[in-house]
């Protein structure tokens, strides 16, 4: 891996792996390099989740999810080269400034088609945070949504998987991820819903100040109402996320396409 991949820079670490922005010699392009992080190298479990998330990515062709050009295990250690994408996360847009109808409208679209697209493969992300999409300009102007991170992504016929602590970010997960039942597509419509909702308000759905108060906040559905805080937005939009939100997951969209096809708008 050493002798095709030039390291140039970190770019950031996660629960299991560090990516650094790095050059493939063979083809002179810039791309971004994700390798297990050293604590984890002789831990299989460890090295099967990350190559499951290198095959689940290669099998998703979309615009608006990440791209995969290359992956697998060289001298022990587990690697993958993604593309190198520029521009900043959503996370950090919101930050600056609550979106406005124009931009959340792209925003909206673009990740729901790439969901919908891992979706109808059978892959369900659990970790959709605005951490996890990029936002990149275009030549042309606007912007490119790109869905990174399936570290904790599954089949949708995979079952429920144990795992330590909470699995997921909790600002973003559905409810029945906290009581470790069954979930499907559904959990990442909620996740999406409260995406939205914090790119609109920048601030979460279900607030506390300890992570225990933000769990109650899920279970017992003690959302804010959406409509004072952006009082400029279609009843009918406002309607959408909060049904995105549902406690319950048979009333939210089936899916991330049923959710597009949903999609009132904002104008």
């Amino acid at each position: 891996m050493n002798e095709r991949y030039e390291l140039l820079a970190p770019i950031g670490e996660g629960g299991l792996g560090t990516v650094f922005k790095a050059r493939d010699r063979r083809t002179g392009r810039v791309v971004a390099l994700k390798r297990l992080r050293a604590d984890k190298a002789a831990d299989s479990v460890a090295i099967d989740r990350f190559l499951h998330e290198a095959r689940l990515l290669s099998e998703l062709r979309h615009p608006n999810i990440v791209e995969v050009l290359d992956s697998g295990l060289e001298d022990g250690i587990a690697f993958m080269a993604m593309e190198f994408i520029q521009g900043g996360t959503l996370d950090a847009a919101v930050t600056q400034a609550a979106l406005k109808p124009e931009t959340f409208d792209s925003l909206v679209r673009q990740t729901l088609a790439g969901m919908s697209a891992a979706h109808a493969a059978g892959v369900l992300h659990l970790d959709l945070k605005p951490e996890n999409l990029m936002l990149s300009p275009r030549p042309e102007g606007g912007f490119r949504v790109t869905i990174l991170d399936f570290g904790l992504a599954r089949g949708v016929n995979d079952g429920v998987e144990p795992a330590d602590g909470l699995p997921g970010s909790i600002h973003f997960m559905a409810p029945e991820q906290f009581q470790r039942g069954a979930v499907d597509a559904r959990a990442d419509v909620y996740a999406l819903g409260c995406v939205f909702y914090h790119a609109l308000t920048q601030r979460h759905p279900f607030e506390g100040e300890l992570a225990p108060q933000v769990v109650v906040s899920h279970l017992r559905h003690w959302v804010k109402p959406l409509a004072p805080l952006r009082p400029d937005l279609p009843a009918a939009t406002i309607q959408w996320i909060e049904r995105l939100i549902s406690r319950q997951p048979a009333d939210r969209p089936a899916s991330a396409k049923e959710a597009l096809d949903a999609y009132p708008g904002v104008i």
